[in-house]
């Protein structure tokens, strides 16, 4: 088939493709909701299977955190699908997706809706159930003309990438040490740039215990946890660096019982995110040194939880060469496609961090994700099918160059 003929095939995909999302999207599958998961995760199963030479569902792995109230919890996660083609072919590719939502099952944003011909509305359109039917296609129209045995293929698909991958995170970092490319299908832009380095990231949670007392009769005996953790926040803010792109955001703070009681503890969540693993591993010395000083306050204690578990993504010169063959893919098909950095993280960074140069927003264009306003532009679909059956196309006929341009690759 030419290319012309291989391009109206995916064309012709795109009704099935809208289909296909309009029941996906009606699924809630949010991350904690490990019943709408397990049935995202069959409809996923059934729809690769099919390409796979082999393919199975894993666990993942559960996590131990403390939560916003202070408490040691193990957190579960949904199964995990991984799917292989050739796995003996010179030239492995990694593609990566994630069936989880933002939207937990009691939210109010269940439905998705065709807003006109242009949009679809819907909880998961762009983030990243319209992704994955990129992926899906793409790889279908791979396979109808591949021949030269040269490419082979990983689709790992997780449950978890929505709070950070924990349960997953293991799994990936095995899988991008056999891969020498990775492609991820989170969504562009709207205007369909695509995302190139992105920040570190880590969330963390400070507990500071006082020591109660009666508000009336022996406030001074008490040792007041909350007003603690208030300079604690100021403390924990002022680490932030506008021009060397640090960032602090305090997302949730607890603690107090009854209006005459001095509480005896204090609960802050806070997310850190830098630019460089070096800043990285200043901030967590900080961190320690707070909780330190704080620690010898008479009265009180604190602890720290939490890591910075996503590094950076960088921008290699193997990823350099990766990005511009996507470009160039897209300038194939009358797309203009730039980059641009951002604060945000997804799985991009796990992949970067195993040495894996990769571009993770590959899936179609849309915007407010996260939000009940999150939508997706419907003739995406089918372009962003045709972009990435492109860069397929040529990672099997180039994809030397990606190897040897990524020589100090552990």
């Amino acid at each position: 088939m030419s290319q012309k003929d291989i391009e109206g095939w995916i064309a012709s995909q795109q009704q099935s493709m809208v289909d296909q999302l309009m029941h996906l999207s009606a699924i809630n599958s949010g991350t904690g909701n490990l019943e709408g998961l397990a049935t995202v995760c069959d409809e996923y199963y059934k729809a690769f299977a099919p390409l796979s030479d082999s393919i199975e569902v894993l666990e993942s792995k559960s996590v131990q955190r403390v939560n916003h109230l202070g408490q040691a919890i193990s957190e579960t996660y949904g199964n995990i699908i991984s799917c292989v083609k050739r796995e003996d072919a010179p030239i492995q590719i990694l593609l990566v997706g994630h069936m989880d939502t933002v939207f937990p099952k009691e939210h109010h944003f269940q439905s998705p809706r065709i807003v006109d011909e242009s949009r679809i509305h819907g909880p998961g359109v762009a983030d990243m159930k319209g992704g994955i039917l990129v992926m899906l296609n793409a790889l279908r129209a791979f396979e109808r003309v591949q021949t030269s045995d040269q490419l082979g293929w990983r689709v790992i698909l997780n449950a978890d990438e929505e709070t950070g991958s924990h349960g997953s995170a293991e799994l990936l970092r095995f899988a991008a040490k056999s891969a020498h490319a990775g492609l991820i299908y989170e969504p562009a832009l709207a205007d369909g740039t695509l995302v190139g380095a992105r920040k570190g990231s880590g969330n963390f949670t400070l507990t500071v215990h006082g020591r109660a007392a009666h508000a009336g009769r022996e406030i001074s005996k008490g040792r007041n946890a909350i007003l603690l953790m208030a300079e604690a926040a100021q403390t924990l803010v002022s680490l932030a660096d506008v021009k060397r792109g640090i960032t602090v955001n305090i997302s949730r703070v607890t603690g107090g019982t009854v209006f005459n009681v001095v509480p005896d503890q204090a609960v802050c969540q806070f997310n850190i995110r830098c630019e460089t693993t070096a800043d990285q591993e200043s901030l967590a010395a900080k961190l320690a040194e707070i909780v330190q000083e704080f620690n010898q306050r008479e009265g009180y204690s604190a602890e720290l939880s939490g890591s910075f578990s996503r590094p950076p993504k960088v921008i290699t010169t193997a990823n350099k060469l990766l990005m511009d063959w996507v470009v160039e893919c897209a300038s194939a098909i009358d797309v203009e496609v730039k980059f641009k950095n951002t604060g945000g993280c997804c799985d991009g960074n796990n992949l970067a961090a195993a040495g894996l140069p990769n571009v993770d927003t590959l899936g179609v264009l849309g915007a407010h994700i996260h939000t009940d306003k999150e939508y997706m532009l419907t003739e995406s679909l089918s372009e962003r099918t045709k972009l990435s059956f492109l860069l397929l196309d040529k990672l099997s006929r180039e994809g030397e160059q990606i190897i040897s341009a990524n020589t100090g690759k552990s």
